[in-house]
C-alpha cells in the first residue's frame, strides 16, 4: 500500500519532536563504548550493538557527537571499509557484510528521551510493558537486542481526527489527533520535556518524504540534517494540552514520572479521490 497523509504526518513528527527535544533541551550525552554481537535480523549481515540506543544522527544540531566512523583495535574504519555496511543510529547498531574478529568501539551521543511510534493502548504502554532504562554509563558489557525499548522515552500514537469541509472543490481542513505519552526518570526531565512540547504551539510541522538511510534504516555515507530536510510546507500545530500524574508509577517502579501530551495538528488541503 502507498504511503498517505496520515503516513507522511506521524512520521514527520517524530523527527520534529526528536529535533526539538534534542536540540532545545540538550538532551543528549556524549559516550565512548565497545560494541557487542548481537542477534543477526538482516540475511547476510553481521550485527553488533552499543550498549545503548537511541543515538544522535541529527546533524543540524551542535553538539553531540554524531558516529560516522568507528575504530576496531584502535585503527579507524569508515563506511565501505573492514566490510562496515552501515550505522543504525536508531538501533545503536553496526552491520558488517563478515564477522569481526578485532575489538569494535566508537563515540556517539546518546538521546536523553527515545522517541516511537506506537499504536499499543496507554495503559500497555504506562503498566505492562518492560523497559530497559539507558544506565548513563559505559560499564554495560553487552550490546541491545533490536527489538528492546529504552526509557526514558517519548510513544506517539494517532489519536484519530477528521475532515472538514473548508472551500469548493474538495478542499478540506484535516485534524489529526496526536498523544504523547511521556516516561521520564525524573521530575524536572519530565518539566523539562512537558515545557518544549508546551512551546510547540503554532509551529509547523514539515513534511519530510524521505531520508538519506539505507533499507536497514542505517547511515551508509549521506548525512541526516534536520533542518536542511524540514524546508516544506506541513500542518500546524494548533493545540497542545499536558495532563500530568496519569500514574504515581509504572507497576512496582515509582521512579518512572509519565505525563500525556495532546496534539491538535491541523491542515488545509486537496482531498484526495484518487
Amino acid at each position: 500500500m502507498k504511503y498517505q497523509y496520515e503516513n507522511q504526518v506521524m512520521s514527520s513528527l517524530l523527527l520534529f519532536v526528536d529535533h526539538e527535544i534534542t536540540n532545545k533541551g540538550e538532551a543528549y550525552s556524549n559516550y565512548s563504548s565497545y560494541f557487542y554481537p548481537a542477534n543477526n535480523i538482516y540475511n547476510g549481515y553481521y550485527t553488533y550493538a552499543a550498549p545503548f540506543k537511541q543515538l544522535v544522527v541529527d546533524d543540524s544540531i551542535t553538539g553531540p557527537t554524531v558516529m560516522k566512523s568507528i575504530h576496531i583495535d584502535g585503527s579507524p574504519i569508515a563506511i565501505g571499509a573492514g566490510g562496515l555496511a552501515g550505522i543504525n543510529h536508531y538501533e545503536g547498531e553496526l552491520y558488517f557484510t563478515s564477522e569481526v574478529g578485532g575489538t569494535i568501539s566508537g563515540s556517539y551521543a546518546v538521546k536523553d528521551f527515545n522517541v516511537y511510534l506506537t499504536n499499543e493502548p496507554e495503559e500497555k504502554i504506562l503498566f505492562e510493558e518492560k523497559y530497559h532504562i539507558n544506565t548513563k554509563t559505559t560499564q554495560v558489557l553487552s550490546g541491545l537486542h533490536s527489538n528492546l525499548q529504552t526509557y526514558p522515552a517519548i510513544y506517539l500514537k494517532n489519536f484519530g481526527g477528521d475532515n472538514k469541509s473548508f472551500a469548493f472543490g474538495g478542499i478540506n481542513q484535516t485534524t489529526t489527533q496526536v498523544r504523547a505519552v511521556i516516561l521520564a526518570d525524573s521530575s524536572f526531565a519530565l518539566d523539562a520535556v512537558c515545557s518544549i512540547l508546551k512551546d510547540t504551539h503554532m509551529k509547523q510541522v514539515p513534511i519530510i518524504e524521505e531520508l538519506p538511510f539505507s533499507a536497514m534504516n542505517a547511515y551508509t555515507g549521506s548525512s541526516f540534517n534536520y533542518t536542511g530536510l524540514a524546508t516544506g510546507l506541513g500542518p500546524r500545530i494548533e493545540k497542545v494540552y499536558i495532563s500530568k500524574d496519569v500514574t504515581r508509577g509504572i507497576g512496582s517502579n515509582p521512579s518512572v514520572f509519565s505525563a500525556f501530551v495532546d496534539f491538535d495538528i491541523r491542515l488545509v488541503r486537496a482531498q484526495s479521490y484518487s
